[in-house]
């Protein structure tokens, strides 16, 4: 049995962590917005969806009877302490309702008691980066300090147990997630978590785990639970909340259950904070466990449908955002991309678009030093505000807002020029040496929508069979290029072409990979071009055997004029690949697609077939069932387009099969794909 370390609270540094705090981003832009008018806001994670009628109805006959008026015992009522020791239990986890399980005033006070209580001046708490904002201010007022350890972006920022390790020291204490992530959408998987579990048992490390969005699940991948790991429970606290899934934000109600021990420690922080979760909300939570499933599963399809309409719009802005999918919570996380005026500041980005178009997001680096260049988009909001909030962006980058927004030039000094002409041209001599000598099969993906989705579903699908690497984060241009044929970008120090000592971090890692290239067999670039002449520039660094066009197709971010020149470019990539006898596929099979030329290989949302008994795909001669969730024309167009590549390249037919299942391996660890 793991020995709890008593822990005497430390006020020496107190005064000076409270003083560091500041009112967490999130809420920072929600006040902002609040005091501009006509404000659309994607910013706080507030569902839009109002508490249950059932629920609202059973607080007032509580409130009527008088029984609410009074404090409860300080672990909260033994009614909801029982209703959700048997939620528990049928989630396959036995916790005693008299001693193990605390309601707490959500979930951020149940990880500030749980903090406050094992946590000393000077401790470590190791949390995910990106992940939620109000851990940092939590952490440090126990007088905590967090380290970070990176998610794997390339991986849907996925969870990895080795950089968890490395981050721990003789000072860490704690580790800390929210599974499903908050911000990004990801699902820590139950293996994962079984590792990081042996980790935490070979350090002695307690493991805090906020699962509030377990409802909110969108695939069939079971989210990884400590507190299900039997031989784990006394070293895990697990938080749980009614605020997201049965829409009480204001209720203020939540719980966390642990052993016996470890919640006698929390109980006596918890009265010290609050006294008691408030009475009205605990009969509230009464009732969203005995009558609330039925509202759970419509708010989860409604969000699935939303998700799905921000995937679409995230798809008609691709010059601005790449994105992961995300497949649980109400949360996307878009990385903006380099081209973009400020993207490499997302606080300033941020309050520019909140200032300009009048739409509040919240800026990356809230959630961690991995966040920065990225924006949170809650799409729990109204579906039209969704719609409005995007048609506001895309005016936005697209220069059309109200007050026209362009960041003040700098003058490049002209030693900084001279290292960046002579870095290009190294890499790019580079990039042919290794392209020489790994010779592997390239796939180019070109085109205007849905081309990070197709990448991501290509190199999953062929990362099944192949030694695959793609680059997910493309940075649509020529140095992108390059440094994505180079696997040269590192994913903690992104490369920033305007700073001399980051172009040669670059070269360093670039001379390895040309001088001791990694076998693979396929390698997937994204072409971004944006103006004449930048097919042929990138056409000079690789010719691929394979070409991927994504759908051209007007929207509202891309002109006439825009396509015009894209359409003539993405010409010029076909009759390359047509020249070395390559293979064109195009998406989008519909009217709005014109074909680019009279032989090319068509794929798109026409393939996939609803029927009685399921879904079903054509590609050429062959019929898949489809199992597995296709989101949009762009998860359809990537499915089709990525099984008709897959079979080119002579993938068999049954781990296609796999793979349109949901059951195909994962593929973020069989190559590395950065």
């Amino acid at each position: 049995m793991t020995r709890i370390p008593a822990r005497t609270p430390t006020l020496t540094n107190w005064k000076a962590a409270v003083a560091e705090i500041e009112l967490s981003p999130i809420k920072a832009m929600e006040l902002r917005a609040s005091r501009l008018p006509g404000t659309i806001s994607l910013a706080q994670g507030i569902p839009s969806f109002d508490t249950p009628e059932p629920i609202r109805r059973y607080i007032i006959e509580k409130i009527e009877e008088g029984v609410c008026g009074k404090y409860s015992v300080s672990p909260g009522l033994p009614q909801l302490r029982e209703s959700i020791s048997e939620s528990l239990r049928r989630e396959g986890m036995s916790y005693d309702p008299d001693g193990e399980i605390i309601v707490t005033c959500g979930s951020i006070e149940a990880i500030a008691a749980t903090l406050l209580a094992f946590i000393s001046s000077g401790d470590q708490v190791i949390i995910a980066s990106p992940t939620y904002a109000s851990y940092l201010p939590a952490i440090r007022i126990a007088g905590g300090v967090p380290c970070f350890a990176p998610l794997d972006e390339d991986a849907n920022f996925d969870l990895d147990p080795e950089v968890i390790e490395r981050a721990i020291t003789r000072r860490t204490r704690a580790i800390l997630l929210c599974n499903p992530n908050n911000p990004t959408g990801t699902i820590y998987s139950e293996a994962h978590t079984e590792r990081m579990m042996q980790l935490a048992e070979r350090h002695g490390l307690l493991v805090i785990t906020d699962e509030v969005y377990k409802e909110f699940v969108y695939t069939t991948e079971t989210p990884g639970s400590p507190a299900k790991l039997g031989r784990h429970r006394d070293r895990v606290v697990r938080v749980c909340s009614f605020s997201k899934a049965h829409a009480m934000t204001g209720w203020r109600v939540g719980f966390l259950h642990t052993d016996r021990r470890r919640a006698d420690a929390i109980l006596s922080v918890h009265d010290a904070l609050v006294t008691c979760a408030p009475v009205a909300a605990q009969y509230g939570a009464i009732a969203a466990l005995e009558i609330g499933d039925e509202f759970v599963d419509r708010f989860r399809e409604d969000l699935r449908r939303r998700r799905a309409r921000v995937m679409e719009r995230l798809d008609s802005l691709p010059h601005v955002f790449d994105y992961q999918m995300p497949n649980a919570s109400y949360f996307a996380f878009p990385r903006v991309k380099d081209t973009v005026a400020l993207a490499r500041d997302s606080r300033a980005l941020a309050n520019d678009i909140l200032e300009r178009a009048r739409v509040a997001l919240v800026p990356g680096a809230a959630f961690g030093p991995s966040g920065e260049s990225h924006l949170r988009i809650c799409y729990a909001r109204e579906e039209a505000d969704v719609d409005r909030a995007f048609d506001r962006l895309s005016d936005y980058f697209a220069g059309r807002s109200p007050r026209s927004y362009s960041l003040p030039a700098k003058p490049e000094p002209a030693a900084a020029r001279g290292v960046r002409d002579v870095g290009m041209r190294v890499l790019e001599t580079l990039a042919r040496l290794y392209l020489s000598r790994a010779k592997p099969q390239v796939v180019a993906i070109a085109g205007h929508r849905g081309k990070t989705m197709l990448k991501r579903t290509m190199t999953e699908l062929l990362g099944e069979q192949l030694r695959v690497r793609s680059s997910p984060l493309s940075y649509n241009t020529e140095i992108g290029l390059l440094l994505s044929v180079l696997d040269a970008a590192h994913p903690e120090a992104p490369l920033d072409a305007r700073r001399p000592s980051s172009i040669l971090r670059a070269l360093v890692r670039a001379l390895r990979q040309a001088l001791l290239p990694e076998a693979i067999d396929v390698l997937i670039v994204e072409l971004g071009v944006r103006q004449a002449g930048d097919m042929q520039r990138l056409l000079r660094i690789v010719r691929p055997s394979i070409a991927v066009i994504t759908p051209l197709a007007p929207g509202s971010f891309a002109d006439a004029a825009t396509l015009s020149v894209l359409r003539e470019e993405i010409r010029t990539l076909v009759e390359s690949t047509r020249a070395l006898g390559g293979c064109v596929v195009q998406c989008g099979n519909g009217s709005e697609s014109e074909p680019l030329a009279a032989d090319v290989v068509r794929v798109g949302p026409g393939d996939l077939i609803e029927s009685g008994t399921g879904r079903s795909l054509v590609v050429g001669d062959k019929i898949f069932s489809v199992e597995r969730e296709v989101v949009g024309d762009s998860g359809v167009n990537a499915v089709a387009a990525g099984v008709l590549v897959a079979r080119r390249l002579g993938i068999a037919d049954d781990w296609i099969e796999r793979f349109l299942a949901g059951h195909a391996a994962s593929f973020s660890r069989r190559v590395g794909t950065r």
